[in-house]
């Protein structure tokens, strides 16, 4: 008898362990902490996948001419009276600008 008691028992620990278990998984999925995606048309999706490999391609042909400039120009910059003066942050923010993100397009507009 008491063999049957304990199978009994470890019949109930199952079901409240299962039913302890859906909960938590029921709980989980009913609240949602993440912020609601602005849907983007599907042509803006379109336009991001197609255009960004000549995204790539341009901002590099951009930056590459964008240094082929700027280097000379940093030279020229330190044989003057302040080197390190506007002109080099004009150089500085025109690379940064030039040869920095974004590089991948995004379909929405952010």
């Amino acid at each position: 008898m008491q063999g049957r008691s304990i199978m009994q028992g470890c019949g109930i620990m199952r079901i409240k362990a299962l039913a302890l278990l859906l909960a938590v998984v029921l709980g989980g999925c009913a609240s949602s902490t993440a912020p609601p995606v602005a849907e983007s048309p599907a042509g803006n999706t379109a336009v991001a996948v197609i255009g960004t490999p000549f995204l790539l391609v341009f901002k590099t042909a951009t930056c590459a001419l964008t240094l082929a400039v700027a280097a000379p120009a940093a030279g020229i910059l330190a044989l003057g009276v302040d080197p390190y003066g506007e002109g080099y942050d004009y150089l500085g923010s025109g690379v940064a600008h030039n040869c920095g993100p974004p590089y991948v397009l995004s379909p929405t507009a952010s």
